[in-house]
């Protein structure tokens, strides 16, 4: 099991991690390369950079699963504070086009906050795969003593 000193450094580092791809979609070329790195690609990094900081001392299926899931619900969480009210403050003022269903969406508030809530477990679920995935590939190719 992991210390609650881990988890709160989990939750912030994949919180901050959010925010910051939650940055990048707002140039729309971007938008499904930020989404992707959100949905798959936040717990192996946070896997790789607890284990690089010596805070897990090894990568284990288990823990892989727990910090998966742990970081991908906070990392869209950190992802739709940011990019879903700066995407509508964009929309509201200069009328970009690829933000008009974020509009929809806040006028229609009843649908926004379930519907967040359903694509952040989405997202722990798909990042709880991709950690076991660095877990397994972590203990195949770590050398043998």
């Amino acid at each position: 099991m992991l210390d609650k000193s881990i988890l709160k450094i989990i939750c912030v580092f994949s919180f901050i991690l959010g925010a910051i791809l939650g940055i990048i979609p707002l140039i729309p070329a971007f938008i499904w390369l930020a989404f992707f790195c959100v949905m798959f690609l936040v717990a192996p990094f946070i896997l790789i950079y607890l284990k690089k900081l010596n805070l897990i001392e090894d990568i284990e299926a288990e823990k892989s699963l727990l910090i998966g899931a742990i970081s991908g619900v906070t990392a869209f969480l950190g992802f739709a504070c940011l990019y879903f009210p700066i995407a509508l403050i964009l929309q509201l003022i200069f009328k970009i086009q690829s933000f008009l269903w974020i509009k929809v969406l806040f006028f229609n508030f009843g649908f926004l906050i379930p519907m967040v809530i359903l694509i952040s477990l989405l997202s722990g679920l798909l990042n709880t795969f991709s950690g076991f995935l660095t877990a397994y590939f972590y203990q195949y190719f770590k050398p043998k003593k």
